[in-house]
């Protein structure tokens, strides 16, 4: 804990007072998820180790919808964004490695097993993770999954996001792109027939024009 206290300190110190404000929302929220950090017992279980991982995840992402840059000169903007980007990279190698030192022998994280908040860090882990670790899990995510182990949608998620990396259509149309400044659906296979194949997964969209209107201007 001290040492990542003394790092954010000293990477503070490179930006401009102005860059630091902009960023404070992220710096708050990694704040908070750390005094969670702090406040897990002597002997946390797996259980709380991936609902820590989840906060860690989570908390510094959403915030990061806070960050307004358009104020700042470029310089400062250019130091602001390499800033954050090294910040959530330090905690995503962290919370991959949490995740990793806790795979159970049957390969994913049962949320009977585990309580679903717990198995769904676990996934939005991998799932930021790079593409060789999803596809280490993607088996056993779908195993679970049609099991009522797992949540269908973790499943659907993470096959998109392995297919569109591969440069393959999606599945599931859950993987957007920027387009002319405006996020628009990855290529998806048989585009007639996604609502058919997305009804199973449990999505909590009714359809996917739903899902769409989720997302606006890259």
């Amino acid at each position: 804990m001290l040492a990542w206290v003394l790092a954010a300190a000293l990477s503070l110190g490179d930006l401009s007072p102005a860059a630091e404000a902009a960023l404070r929302p992220l710096t708050e929220a990694i704040a908070t998820a750390r005094a969670k950090q702090a406040a897990l017992p002597e002997h946390p279980t797996p259980r709380d180790r991936l609902e820590l991982a989840l906060s860690l995840d989570q908390e510094p992402l959403m915030a990061m919808h806070r960050v307004d840059l358009s104020a700042l000169s470029k310089a400062d903007r250019l130091a602001a964004r390499t800033e954050a980007e090294a910040r959530l990279d330090a905690i995503s190698e962290e919370t991959v490695a949490t995740v990793l030192s806790l795979v159970p022998p049957e390969g994913w994280f049962s949320n009977a097993t585990y309580g679903q908040e717990a198995a769904t860090g676990a996934f939005l882990v991998i799932q930021h993770a790079d593409t060789t670790l999803q596809k280490r899990f993607l088996p056993a995510l779908e195993t679970m999954a049609d099991r009522g182990e797992a949540l269908k949608w973790q499943y659907a998620m993470m096959y998109d996001r392995i297919a569109v990396a591969e440069n393959r259509p999606q599945r599931y149309g859950t993987q957007m792109q920027c387009v002319a400044g405006r996020m628009v659906p990855a290529p998806t296979e048989d585009p007639e027939r996604l609502e058919h194949r997305r009804a199973p997964m449990g999505f909590r969209w009714p359809d996917y024009a739903a899902y769409l209107a989720n997302f606006g201007a890259c």
